[in-house]
């Protein structure tokens, strides 16, 4: 359970049992903690599941777009990883598309209704540039074994 309490102006103060953070809307917004939870999400996947290969350096840069009307729901996420490891490139797009598309919770929740693009640089070298997951429609669908053009298979991830 998250606890979550209003201090004075736009500071908050929340609580997940364990440790407290003060939240100030005036430099960091709602929004941007919630882009930012789901960054993190992901981010902390990929860091797990490359520590065996030596994971460094990761980071993660976020774009996104909303609707300009109320509710101004969020229509779009483009997520660019940045890491080096001693894997190779296949390994490292499985463990990006294992969260994107498998672990992360706060991403798949979002997937119905925005779409998800993702963009890899791993060790310097661009693997992936803004390619997209199935999302934005409302339903997802499974891609078929005769659809798999990009020898990754259809479902993420073995390693």
């Amino acid at each position: 359970m998250i606890t979550i309490k209003h201090i004075d102006e736009k500071k908050y103060e929340a609580t997940n049992g364990k440790e407290v953070l003060i939240i100030n809307a005036d430099k960091y917004s709602p929004t941007e903690i919630f882009i930012t939870g789901m960054g993190n999400c992901s981010l902390f996947d990929v860091v797990e599941m490359g520590k065996k290969h030596n994971i460094t350096n990761a980071k993660m840069e976020i774009e996104f777009k909303r609707k300009d009307t109320f509710p101004k729901i969020f229509t779009e996420f483009h997520f660019i990883y940045d890491f080096q490891s001693k894997a190779d490139d296949i390994t490292a797009k499985r463990w990006v598309l294992s969260s994107l598309e498998t672990y992360c919770s706060t991403i798949n929740t979002v997937r119905a209704t925005s779409k998800i693009y993702y963009t890899i640089k791993h060790n310097g070298e661009t693997i992936a540039y803004k390619e997209s997951i199935i999302s934005g429609n409302g339903k997802m669908e499974l891609e078929s074994f005769d659809d798999d053009l990009d020898g990754l298979g259809c479902a993420c991830c073995n390693s």
